[in-house]
């Protein structure tokens, strides 16, 4: 149905920092692809568990959790919202870490949709308008025609302290003007 380049970059920063860009470019065989809507994500980590905002026995009852995206929207209100960028930050081993996933600013429906959830699941999806924005089913369904390419762009962040601490809106800028 269809083949795919995949590149994935990892940048020497920091010690306090990582970056990994994973670029991927789906092309259609002969015949048209769909990709379809789906509020299950695309882009995805899952996060250690003593980051969850919701309670669980890895946290003790004291969830360290925190979800801020590009817009200011926050923590349990994130779910299914657009952004540019989301980061999901808590405590692992009594230290304030967190991972920022960026979405590139050339990649299909930009700014993409975030499936976060308060349980560590993570993952930047451009497909779930359906379930997002209470639209149709397939509302969100991208197609590739035949012979035709699509590319997604997408950068981690890995970093101390929380979205202010680490500086992640100025770490964004750096890849969205690259």
């Amino acid at each position: 149905m269809c083949t795919d380049e995949r590149t994935f970059r990892a940048y020497a920063r920091p010690h306090t920092e990582r970056l990994f860009d994973f670029e991927i470019t789906l092309k259609a065989g002969d015949k048209e692809v769909v990709l379809g809507d789906t509020k299950e994500g695309t882009m995805a980590v899952r996060l250690n568990e003593t980051m969850r905002l919701k309670h669980n026995k890895m946290n003790a009852g004291k969830p360290t959790g925190r979800i801020v995206l590009s817009t200011g929207v926050r923590d349990d209100k994130t779910w299914g919202k657009r952004a540019a960028w989301c980061d999901y930050s808590g405590l692992v081993e009594g230290k304030t870490v967190g991972v920022a996933i960026f979405d590139h600013p050339q990649n299909p429906a930009h700014p993409t949709w975030w499936h976060v959830r308060d349980y560590g699941l993570f993952a930047a999806n451009p497909f779930g308008v359906h379930d997002f924005e209470k639209k149709p089913a397939g509302a969100g369904n991208l197609v590739i025609a035949p012979g035709k390419s699509v590319t997604f762009r997408y950068r981690f962040y890995l970093h101390e302290g929380d979205d202010v601490q680490a500086k992640v809106a100025e770490r964004y800028r750096e890849y969205a003007n690259n």
